[in-house]
């Protein structure tokens, strides 16, 4: 990955996404805003007991290192697709200079765990902790989108939901498709009950993609999920070819001076940002 800096803030750029000038995209680490313990740094999400004010001015720290105002649905951990589509976009044009709070205000109302669009000029953004961060772009029908994925998402299979979404509603081809797997907690770091795995085997894509590990532990035998890796695997078998799949590297359990971790940090901890968009010039 490629490390930048920006005015109080770091982020990291996936290589393969980083080489089509229509896309931008980021993965921010916890190092700079304003926050202060126990959010420390670049805390970038309202719902976790940071002042507000604050967190407001962490993301524009955020916006003006992309370029772009950002946009998010409110995510319920579940794997419902959301489009931002022309009409939400234009009924937020027609207020002027205010579109990008109208477009936010507009989409704040819809649940759900990945996003997908095919207008610039503006980025999807959320904030994690542990959950798995995709990044999608379709350079032949110019379409980016943006999946959350935690537990209970990569049980039911929102990872390869959203690559049917991007095929039924735009047109997209699995083999065209470039995708990124951000920072998530991995097997070395999250221990699950056997409900989780049960959870994954009523779905059987999601059984299928489903990485666990067994080992032994102090209290005895421990069963671990890999986030990251398990929808990894779901865009494989949603059928991203693997030369187009990048993955972080990173598991955020083991990284926690460069990202928050839910699971690892403080019990009201922070959340780092990942952002993916269309170029103005797009339009």
């Amino acid at each position: 990955m490629i490390e930048r800096r920006a005015e109080r803030c770091e982020y990291l750029q996936f290589d393969g996404l980083s080489a089509w000038p229509a896309v931008t995209h980021a993965v921010f680490t916890r190092r700079g805003g304003y926050s202060a313990a126990p959010f420390d740094g670049l805390n970038l999400s309202v719902s976790t007991g940071d002042d507000l004010a604050t967190v407001r001015r962490n993301r524009r720290i955020v916006s003006v290192a992309l370029g772009m105002p950002l946009i998010s649905a409110f995510p319920t951990h579940g794997a419902v697709v959301a489009i931002v589509d022309r009409e939400q976009f234009d009924a937020a044009r027609r207020e002027g200079d205010a579109w990008p709070a109208r477009l936010q205000e507009r989409m704040r109302a819809t649940h759900a765990d990945a996003m997908l669009t095919d207008i610039s000029g503006f980025a999807l953004f959320w904030a994690y902790g542990d959950c798995a961060p995709i990044l999608l772009y379709d350079p032949v029908r110019g379409v980016v989108g943006l999946v959350h994925a935690g537990w209970r998402g990569t049980a039911q299979g929102v990872t390869a939901r959203t690559i049917a979404a991007m095929q039924e509603r735009f047109g997209s081809r699995p083999s065209a498709i470039h995708a990124a797997v951000g920072p998530a907690i991995g097997a070395c770091c999250y221990e699950v009950t056997d409900a989780v795995r049960q959870a994954f085997a009523a779905d059987p894509l999601a059984q299928e993609a489903g990485v666990f590990v067994e080992r032994e532990t102090p209290n005895g035998a421990g069963l671990y999920l890999d986030v990251g890796a398990s929808n990894e695997r779901q865009l494989l078998l949603a059928g991203i070819a693997p030369e187009r799949v990048e993955v972080s590297g990173y598991c955020t359990g083991c990284s926690p001076d460069l990202f928050y971790s839910n699971r690892r940090g403080p019990r009201h901890g922070g959340r780092f940002g990942v952002a993916v968009g269309l170029r103005e010039e797009r339009v």
